[in-house]
This record gives C-alpha cells, sequence and structure tokens, in this order.
C-alpha cells in the first residue's frame, strides 16, 4: 500500500541529460562490462500490507535522454576479468540546467588508474557524504520508523534531497540599497512667554524616589553531555547477485552468497540487541541515546564484533569492498542545555517504560503457554532494560534546575527611598520670594 511520496520532482521542467565522453572508457573484456545510467525522481513510503512495516524506497524516472529538474542521476561503469574488475566509475549528479566539464575518476585501478573526461549536459555533478554522515543518515532513516529499501541506495537520495535539497533552486540574495536621508534644516520656533509680574510665586516641588539599581548576575547553566548513536550495518543485499530480464531487475543469492547473506541477517539481528542494552531508541527525537561512558566502550566493542564476523567471511570472492570504512558503530558525544536535555532524558525514560510494560506482558502470555525458553530471553531482555531505565532515571535526577543569583547593588539614593517607601511621589510647597 503506497502513501504520499516524501520527495516529488516529476512536476518540473524536464530537460535534455547527456554524457559526452571525450577520452574512452577503457574496456578489458566486453562480457563482463557494464554501465548503468538510473535517474531517480522522487522518495516515497512503502507499507506492507502483510507486516504493516513501513519502507523508504526510490522512485524511478522511465526515460534515460530525458529527465525532470531536480533528478537524481546514478552513472556506473566497471570492466575487468570474471574474477577482477580492473576499472570503475561511480558518480552522481542531479538535473540542473547547464553544461560541465568534469573527470570521471577511476575508483579501482587494479592494473592503471584511467581517469576519464567528459562533458555533461544539464547534469550538475555532486559529491557523495563521508561515511560517518551516511551512518547518520541511516540512523535518522531508521528513527524514523522507514526500514530502508534494499533495492536503491535511499539513504543518499535522502541524503541529497532532504539534507542538502539539492532540487530546490538556490536562492539568490536580493541587495537593497540603503536610504540616504537628506538632512533637513531645524525650522527655528520663536516663542514668546508672558510677562510675569513680580510677587510671591509658590512652586510645586516634585520628588520622585528613584528605584534602587539591581545588577542581575546569572550563572550560564552547564551544559548536559549525552552521546548519540551512529551505526552502519551490513545486510543481505551487500552479496545480492542483480540481472536484468525484461526489463527488469532479479535479485539472486547463490552458492556461497547464499550462506553469506544469512550469516549478515544475523550480525545485523545481534547487533541490535546489543547495542539496545546501553542505548534507548527516543522515537520523538529520531535517534539512540545514551548517558554512561559504559555506552562507548560497548559501541566500541560491538564495532570491533562486527568487522571481525566480517572478515571471517568470504565476502571478498563475491565483491570488492573495504569492510572496515564502510560498517562501523560509534557513540557521538554531543552537549545540550539543561532544558533540551531533560526533555530529551524524559522522552527515553518514557519509551523505556513502555519497552519494559510491554516485556512484562509478553513474559505472562509465554509462561501461560509454558514456552520456557522464551520466557528466560524475555526475562534477561527485562533485565537490561529496566537496569537502563534506571541509568536514565538517576541521571535526569541530577538535572537540577539552575538558579539565578541575584545581587542587589545599594545606590546613593538609599535616603531618599527610607523617606518614602513606596512608589508614591512625595509633594512638597516651596515658597520663591520674588
Amino acid at each position: 500500500m503506497s502513501q504520499p511520496n516524501i520527495v516529488d520532482v516529476t512536476t518540473n521542467k524536464v530537460v535534455p541529460i547527456g554524457i559526452e565522453f571525450i577520452d574512452k572508457l577503457p574496456v578489458e573484456n566486453p562480457k563482463v562490462t557494464v554501465e548503468e545510467l538510473v535517474i531517480y525522481s522522487g522518495l516515497g513510503e512503502l507499507v506492507s500490507s502483510k507486516t504493516g512495516r513501513k519502507y523508504l524506497v526510490a522512485r524511478k524516472w522511465n526515460k534515460s535522454n530525458v529527465a525532470p529538474l531536480g533528478a537524481l542521476v546514478r552513472y556506473k561503469y566497471s570492466t575487468g576479468s570474471r574474477g577482477r574488475t580492473y576499472n570503475a566509475y561511480y558518480q552522481w549528479f542531479v538535473v540542473t540546467e547547464g553544461e560541465y566539464d568534469y573527470v570521471l575518476k577511476d575508483t579501482v585501478g587494479l592494473m592503471e588508474k584511467v581517469d576519464v573526461r567528459v562533458k555533461l549536459k544539464n547534469l550538475k555533478p555532486l559529491e557523495l557524504p563521508p561515511q560517518n554522515v551516511r551512518d547518520e543518515v541511516e540512523a535518522e532513516i531508521l528513527n524514523k520508523g522507514w526500514k530502508l529499501s534494499e533495492y536503491d541506495p535511499v539513504d543518499i537520495l535522502y541524503y541529497f534531497w532532504v539534507r542538502q535539497r539539492v532540487h530546490e533552486p538556490e536562492k539568490e540574495e536580493e541587495v537593497v540599497p540603503e536610504a540616504v536621508e537628506e538632512e533637513k534644516p531645524t525650522p527655528q520656533v520663536e516663542v514668546k512667554l508672558p510677562e510675569v509680574k513680580p510677587k510671591e510665586l509658590e512652586v510645586e516641588l516634585v520628588i520622585t524616589p528613584p528605584k534602587p539599581t539591581a545588577v542581575e548576575t546569572v550563572q550560564k547553566p552547564e551544559l548536559v553531555k549525552v552521546y548519540l548513536l551512529s551505526m552502519r550495518l551490513p545486510s543481505k543485499y551487500l552479496v545480492q547477485k542483480v540481472e536484468v530480464k525484461e526489463g527488469e531487475e532479479v535479485r539472486k543469492w547463490e552458492g556461497v552468497a547464499k550462506e553469506v547473506a544469512s550469516r549478515l541477517e544475523g550480525i545485523r539481528r545481534e547487533a541490535y540487541d546489543k547495542i539496545s542494552r546501553v542505548f534507548a531508541h527516543v522515537e520523538d527525537f529520531g535517534t539512540w541515546v545514551a548517558v554512561t561512558d559504559e555506552a562507548v566502550k560497548e559501541a566500541q566493542k560491538l564495532s570491533e564484533w562486527i568487522r571481525e564476523e566480517l572478515s571471517k567471511l568470504p565476502i571478498s570472492q563475491i565483491k570488492n569492498i573495504s569492510i572496515e570504512r564502510m560498517y562501523s558503530v560509534k557513540a557521538i558525544p554531543i552537549y545540550l542545555e539543561p532544558e533540551s536535555a531533560k526533555e530529551l532524558l524524559e522522552s527515553a525514560i518514557k519509551h523505556l517504560s513502555a519497552d519494559v510494560e510491554e516485556l512484562e506482558n509478553r513474559i505472562k502470555e509465554a509462561e501461560e503457554q509454558q514456552k520456557r525458553s522464551v520466557v528466560k530471553r524475555l526475562e534477561a531482555d527485562l533485565q537490561y532494560r529496566k537496569a537502563l531505565l534506571d541509568t536514565f532515571r538517576k541521571y535526569l535526577s541530577i538535572l537540577e534546575p539552575e538558579k539565578k543569583e541575584v545581587k542587589t547593588v545599594t545606590t546613593p539614593v538609599q535616603e531618599v527611598e527610607k523617606i518614602s517607601k513606596t512608589e508614591e511621589q512625595v509633594k512638597k510647597p516651596v515658597k520663591i520670594p520674588a
């Protein structure tokens, strides 16, 4: 069941696009040389009718020579032998009116790096985000309740469209000239005062006691340290084999790839189980958060465990990637104002309390069904959640609101204040002799 699109550029102006190669692309073996150009026109939400799960999915444009402004284009090219890739090119573009001279970089260069010069028509090159940013983007998507589609790089699309807003036209700042006011001559007014004959004048002298000057010394509250989670995990789609049949992609896992895919999914599940013992998922803020140094150590241990488990798998026989660079778990320290930290921690406590209540209900159901192994596993989970809930409550309890320290500095007008303790005016007739 489809929901409204999150990003949709299909209604934008459509323009022709093209890549003209000034230098020839290397071809090692035509039979294993692959060239691919995919145009994406939006992001949408897909809700499974069976499970109710929400997926973030990509929308594709069905033409290759024209595209709407703001569309994202992925270009891939690789050549080599049946066992190795010799040269490869991977580049993203956004459809923008204009022509560009560009150099496609060879990302492999097994025997020799061969960079290729191209002329681009209405395609503006984009730079991929670093790995730590991609980790943050994936976490942001998951924390919004979406599962990432494994068929397209929706994390990259999300980064360019939602974070960078590359599909929106750049706004030019208007320079407004400052208005210069002409100096106008000050009109001279002649005031005639009436003549006052010498006599005794009675003048009413009004004294308003000034208020004592108060100098506020406000102590700035200290920032509160918490940890956010950056986690990028592998999935079975890392080792998939993609074939195109009748214009549609068919994904397969065969032989070694099938065994590796099964283990990758197991690593992913175990990683989430382990990290949920020290980090709390705060849905309201779309993030995972922790408050102890122990969480930092556990994240580091988990990252090392993931890499160790991946190193045991024959992934290099299936795909040429750097595991160390692609997959990691990190705890990122951030500092918040006390009020913001309090709001975040209260939300975390609310979600952890709900988790504890749900686990207690599931344990009761399992006990009624006499599922001892399930009860044992759920009780262990409950113990971890209760401990984490207690940690967050203790951390919140130390965040007492900072009180302002106000010092009042009295001035020499104290004597006047004694005469009139209220703010009423003091009136005293004074006679001035003529």
